[in-house]
This record gives structure tokens, C-alpha cells and sequence, in this order.
């Protein structure tokens, strides 16, 4: 499964890359995020209930922190399986000045097994780019 698009902040790339790295930011824009914890500076652990197709419930899953260039680009890995398959890929933000604002581009590629895989269709892809979609416009208001 792949992903890739822009959105576009008024505030500067410094203040764009605190919110990312802030857990409390991130629960207030990831949508449905029941908790999220910093385990250091190498990897971000997150609770979130999921209620898609075949499977519903909370799950907690951790992405580490491959690469981290402040405030410019943040690269995370994710490697998660469970009763419901696998998760593994990974996602890379970049953030660039755009006159006194940020474009945030992104691009994530993600293999899927087990009942998770039943996600990659039309249908799934469309609910992730909604909650993709949602994540960003959230996290907006959670710039400062």
C-alpha cells in the first residue's frame, strides 16, 4: 500500500516538526489515538482504535525513528504484526519553507499480510487517505 501527497501549514518548518514530535499534539490529530508515548528520541508508541472492516478494537503499535533531520525531515519505520497479520514499511515527512509557511510532503510505502491485507483494495486505501487527510488538517490547530 502507498501513499504520497502534500499539505501545506502557515507556520514555519520549526514549529511544524515540534508539533510532530510533541505526544500531545500527535493524540489530538491522529484520529481515534487513545494514547501516544515517546520512547526517547528512537521510536513513538501509539494506542489507537481502529474500527475497519474485519477487525475492530485498540491497538498499539511502535514506529521507530529511523532518521530525524529537524525540523526538516523525519523518516519512521514500522514492523508490527499481530492476530491480524503484519504491518511493515515505512514513511518519510519532509518539511520545506514556503514563503513564511511549511509544504509538508510525504511518502509512505507499506506491505500488508494476514486479515490486515484485506485493507489494500479501493475501499481501504480511501479510509486511509481520510485519515491521513484528517491527521494533517488536526494538526494544524495543534501548531503553536
Amino acid at each position: 500500500m502507498d501513499f504520497n501527497g502534500s499539505y501545506k501549514y502557515a507556520a514555519p518548518p520549526q514549529q511544524v516538526w515540534n508539533a510532530l514530535m510533541s505526544p500531545e499534539a500527535l493524540k489530538a490529530a491522529i484520529p481515534n489515538a487513545e494514547s501516544i508515548t515517546f520512547q526517547g528520541t528512537s521510536a513513538i508508541e501509539a494506542t489507537i482504535h481502529v474500527n475497519a472492516m474485519v477487525f475492530s478494537g485498540s491497538f498499539t503499535g511502535t514506529a521507530q525513528i529511523i532518521s530525524a533531520t529537524p525540523p526538516s525531515q523525519l523518516v519512521l519505520g514500522i514492523d508490527r504484526s499481530g492476530s491480524y497479520g503484519a504491518l511493515k514499511g515505512q514513511a518519510t515527512i519532509n518539511l520545506a519553507p514556503e514563503g513564511t509557511g511549511t509544504n509538508m510532503t510525504y511518502t509512505a510505502h507499506f506491505d500488508l499480510s494476514g486479515k490486515v491485507s484485506m485493507a489494500d483494495n479501493p475501499i481501504g486505501q480511501q479510509a486511509a487517505k481520510t485519515a491521513l487527510n484528517s491527521f494533517f488538517k488536526n494538526l494544524e490547530s495543534q501548531i503553536k
